[in-house]
């Protein structure tokens, strides 16, 4: 299957355009971080996108397909961050150009929560590859079918991702856990909602082991899942991270990806020799993402693609900015003769069943989760993250 096909498979065989005259065009607003530090996230994005609508030749039948591409950072220099306002900027442009069909962002959870109450009320699709916080689909864990009102208050759904939510990261943590024979544990948060989330989801896909609450009531040198951010790591997380002897295991998810917390742990051997360190040990972090190595074989022709296109090989979110636009293709596509009309390509994508698609096999769950189990477990060495393991959540 070429990489065009791809971008347009899909159940359902609506013919598009049959409706649509020839020279008619619909836009998607592509809102990502493009400058300071996850500038080259948000760039492989804009990259995997761009070649998804090119692999379409800009075209849905007879439906020309434009791309608009937006900066959602704020402020200069390396002071450069996602930011609310330039989020909603981006969202009230696309809401307010009548051939927007769809919002293809943003990267962090932030700056979705600022651009996707605009879009919901302009009922447009939006679509994220990267935004992982369960409070965009669900008011809280476990919430069931219910809608988050303060992100989507039409009480309709228009959001949906194509990466696997915090609470599906959180439970590869804990398939890891396993995996590495680990039976008891703590479980520490840094008190944000993200971090809670995180603990409460990993302790729910432990049941039966042993498992502690605070970081007093670990026991000296036990292993540890960490669901917080670095920014806010309790000084007792930080210290055993930090700790002069190799600390046993640390699983965290990838919040902690690039961060100082995980500088190389300069050990001192003759001392380790006089403490009991359990096994397994180690830093091991998981990953929403997928390493571009563990794709299926559609996803390394994409692999293949890209680097021949821009001369270098994609980062972890490269084929996720290629399958958001592709999907938002295949809902156009799927909509038919409503191909322009924004609740029908809504109603399209939460009708996405079993897509082959470059990151495996997918449908759109009723609340706008992918149903992809695939993650990635990477291993800290020498200071840096190696990918280690594919992760599979049932």
């Amino acid at each position: 299957m070429t990489l065009v096909a791809l971008a347009m498979a899909g159940p359902g065989c609506a013919t598009s355009g049959s409706g649509i005259q020839a020279g008619e065009h619909v836009t998607v607003y592509v809102s990502m971080p493009l400058r300071g530090p996850e500038a080259v996230e948000g760039r492989d994005v804009v990259r995997g996108a761009k070649l998804a609508l090119a692999d379409a030749q800009g075209r849905v039948g007879e439906l020309a397909v434009r791309a608009v591409y937006l900066d959602d950072t704020g402020g200069r220099g390396a002071r450069a961050r996602w930011s609310q306002a330039a989020a909603a900027a981006n969202a009230r442009a696309a809401a307010e150009d009548s051939s927007a069909i769809a919002y293809l962002g943003d990267f962090d959870s932030g700056a979705t929560r600022a651009s996707l109450p605009i879009t919901n009320e302009a009922r447009m699709l939006q679509v994220s590859p990267a935004s992982s916080a369960v409070d965009l689909v669900q008011p809280f864990l476990g919430a069931g079918d219910q809608v988050p009102e303060e992100v989507q208050a039409t009480g309709e759904r228009t959001f949906g991702r194509v990466i696997p939510s915090d609470a599906v990261q959180a439970e590869a943590g804990a398939v890891w856990a396993r995996r590495l024979g680990v039976r008891r544990m703590g479980t520490v948060s840094d008190g944000s909602e993200f971090g809670r989330t995180m603990v409460s989801a990993f302790r729910q896909s432990l049941p039966g082991s042993r498992l502690t609450r605070r970081p007093d009531d670990l026991p000296a040198h036990a292993p540890f899942y960490y669901g917080g951010t670095p920014n806010d790591a309790p000084a007792r997380v930080s210290r055993l991270i930090k700790a002069s002897c190799p600390h046993p295991a640390l699983i965290g998810s990838d919040a902690l990806l690039g961060s100082s917390l995980l500088r190389p742990v300069q050990a001192e051997p003759f001392a380790c020799l006089a403490i009991a360190i359990p096994r397994p040990r180690g830093t091991y972090i998981t990953a929403a993402a997928q390493d571009p190595s563990q794709l299926p074989p559609t996803g390394q022709r994409f692999v293949k693609a890209f680097a021949q296109r821009y001369g270098r090989q994609p980062g972890r979110y490269a084929a996720y900015g290629y399958e958001a636009m592709a999907v938002v293709l295949d809902s156009i596509r799927r909509a038919g003769d409503a191909g322009d009309d924004r609740d029908a390509v809504v109603d399209a994508f939460f009708d996405t069943q079993d897509r082959d698609s470059v990151l495996g096999t997918y449908s759109i769950d009723e609340v706008g989760d992918t149903t992809l189990g695939r993650l990635a477990g990477f291993r800290l060495a020498s200071g840096r993250p190696l990918f280690a393991t594919a992760l599979r959540v049932p």
